[in-house]
């Protein structure tokens, strides 16, 4: 029997494992190493909070140190607890306070115009009953200002009602960039259970939201993921927590948000009802970046539904 010379063992060896496996030395680094570029990109996210998405509500903000790039902030809540609006304010905020702010909005639950409608009312302070008799009327100073609006804030905004696959969403992101010039600032999905694809259950649930994580990550862009809370999630009108979601989610998000009415208990005095009538709740119940949770009490506005600290003047007459 011939033998191998040391020379020949090591080649043997190469052939095997192949470049960069264990035995054999690796000429690029795997590209899950930890590079100086994941370094570059975690100081440059702690440096410039321009990049990353703040929704407007200070004590959220402040919490969560703004949304990052690739990361899922789920909101979630009982049907009709204004979790959409809570998300279409930090848009309209952003919109007016941001020139280069850009949003695409994935409305799966409502036709666009309706998406549309909302946004202008926000922008405006206006309800959209009122907007809608205006524009009825035919109103000149209503049609002017959504002209306006609809050449400046509303032009940074795509509103897609279909009900879209990722993949296809991926073209629509796209699409948006080669449209703008840019990458999008916020991505919002409204919401998880209507994406195609797999069943409502818990297993078909839990692996969309796998599914927009993955996805989020591949689009480098902030994802506020909107998840629809069963009637299994706790008592009404009560804080719910993180498992507040109908079959969970709640694992792959960096962020869950959970909104809630305290107008829908049942053991409210007369006066807290009054109070409890517009208010809600943003139950920050997830927070991987500063682990700092809160709960605090903001107003909706019935007519406009804009969402925003629940000032003194509104606070009902205790007399």
């Amino acid at each position: 029997m011939d033998v191998l010379t040391p020379e020949q063992v090591a080649d043997r060896l190469a052939a095997v494992h192949g470049d960069g496996a264990v035995g054999a030395p690796s000429k690029t680094p795997r590209r899950w190493a930890t590079t100086t570029a994941v370094v570059d990109n975690l100081v440059g996210f702690i440096r410039n909070p321009a990049e990353r998405w703040y929704l407007g509500y200070p004590e959220i903000d402040l919490a969560t140190r703004g949304i990052g790039k690739g990361e899922v902030l789920l909101v979630v809540g009982r049907s009709h607890t204004g979790k959409s609006q809570v998300l279409l304010n930090g848009i309209v905020t952003n919109l007016i306070n941001d020139p280069s702010a850009h949003v695409v909005i994935f409305a799966m639950d409502e036709p666009r115009e309706l998406v549309v409608m909302k946004l202008f009312c926000l922008l405006q302070g206006k309800s959209a009953t009122e907007v809608e008799e205006a524009i009825k009327g035919g109103d000149k100073t209503i049609l002017a200002e959504f002209r306006a609006a609809a050449a400046s804030e509303l032009s940074r905004v795509a509103v897609v009602d279909d009900s879209l696959p990722l993949s296809a969403m991926t073209e629509v992101m796209d699409e948006a960039r080669e449209w703008w010039g840019c990458n999008p600032s916020f991505c919002m999905l409204d919401y998880l259970e209507l994406l195609p694809g797999g069943d409502s259950d818990a297993t078909g649930v839990t692996s969309k939201a796998q599914a927009v994580k993955r996805w989020a990550k591949s689009q480098r862009v902030p994802i506020g993921l909107v998840h629809q809370a069963g009637r299994g999630a706790g008592q009404p009108g009560i804080a719910a927590g993180i498992h507040a979601g109908r079959y969970g989610g709640e694992h792959e998000a960096i962020f869950v948000l959970e909104v809630y009415r305290k107008k829908d208990r049942y053991d409210l005095s007369d006066w807290e009802k009054q109070y409890h009538a517009n208010s809600v709740n943003l139950n920050l119940c997830k927070n991987k970046r500063t682990a700092r949770l809160l709960d605090q009490i903001y107003y909706l506005d019935p007519e406009c539904g804009h969402v925003h600290p629940y000032w003194e003047e509104l606070v009902p007459d205790s007399g």
